[in-house]
């Protein structure tokens, strides 16, 4: 069967999306790793955290609105480890997004690639060009 160049050129560009959405989806997976281990090394330092905050409290001196204020104080440089370990866990999960949406748009782009390439085979068949 003859191709016309338009159909030639859709071909082409439909491998090539289809090799793009598989790296895609490589890189989708290590994403996906990375934001299971920044969730645990959130969670584990959140362990820390209050575990810190809790021995800080039951440590100090006073009433109980001054041994929360002084465990709070003394478990800073744990809270802002808490803090940077939640904030690299989110921006791993809007890197996961991210892809997501990059791999939808993929796929919409092939659909259209697909309908193209379908009424570029309907016109050639109309033409003679293509069949039987």
């Amino acid at each position: 069967m003859n191709q016309s160049p338009d159909a030639n050129l859709l071909v082409s560009q439909l491998r090539q999306l289809g090799q793009n959405l598989e790296q895609y989806v490589t890189v989708l997976g290590k994403l996906e790793y990375e934001k299971v281990e920044a969730e645990a090394e959130y969670r584990q330092v959140l362990e820390e955290h209050e575990d810190n905050l809790a021995q800080a409290f039951l440590s100090a001196n006073g009433g109980v609105e001054a041994r929360k204020y002084t465990a709070r104080l003394q478990c800073a440089p744990s809270r802002n480890k808490r803090d940077e370990a939640k904030k690299e866990w989110q921006h791993s999960e809007a890197r996961v997004r991210t892809q997501f949406a990059s791999i939808s748009a993929l796929h919409r782009r092939i659909e259209i690639g697909r309908s193209m390439l379908s009424r570029e085979k309907t016109l050639m068949s109309l033409d003679g060009i293509g069949g039987a």
